[in-house]
């Protein structure tokens, strides 16, 4: 709940010095966060980053700045990109600071909660967050499959040599669930 309010407040607030300080404070807490969590997917996010500055920073109005060519930088598409780029970096390493310190299913058991009175209406809201528990179950399971039975494909790792391994676990673990799952648990 948290998290949804400081969205809310994220794309509420308008002014450059607040972004300025909520992305400090974001860029402040990854600091007590482990690198390696921190660091994964560091390059599609800088790009990511990078793509939404400059696809905000041209044709605005407002006073010129800088000509580049045929494109001028306004204070106004300077206001507006840099906005939109904080608004980014905070929403998306605000999630992986939620992610570090929350374990997924506390979360996933507290959305359930959240959405307990939609089932009033007729949402089938347990039976989702069950498939989404077993899913969220099932991934290492497939993923410690996978590493047990194909560790030695070497380098094929094509799609259809990938899709050759994978469908069958698939296959497998829709057939008989009980002995997909009891089988791991034996192997551990």
């Amino acid at each position: 709940m948290l998290y949804c309010c400081f969205t809310v407040v994220v794309f509420l607030i308008g002014s450059v010095q607040f972004h300025i300080i909520i992305a400090a404070c974001v860029a402040f807490a990854l600091f007590f966060m482990p690198l390696k969590k921190t660091g994964s997917g560091l390059v599609p996010i800088l790009l990511f980053l990078v793509f939404t500055f400059a696809g905000n920073l041209f044709y605005q109005s407002g006073k010129v700045i800088v000509v580049l060519g045929s494109v001028a930088v306004t204070d106004e598409g300077l206001r507006i990109a840099s906005i939109r780029m904080f608004r980014v970096f905070d929403l998306i390493y605000a999630a992986k600071i939620l992610t570090h310190i929350t374990p997924l299913e506390t979360m996933i058991d507290s959305l359930r909660k959240v959405l307990h009175p939609l089932e009033k209406i007729g949402l089938p809201i347990h039976d989702f967050f069950s498939i989404v528990t077993l899913t969220l179950q099932c991934f290492p399971v497939l993923v410690q499959k996978l590493y047990g039975k194909y560790s030695g494909v070497g380098n094929k790792r094509s799609l259809k040599a990938i899709a050759s391994f994978v469908i069958p676990l698939f296959v497998e673990s829709m057939a008989d669930p009980e002995k997909f799952f009891t089988d791991m648990k034996g192997e551990r």
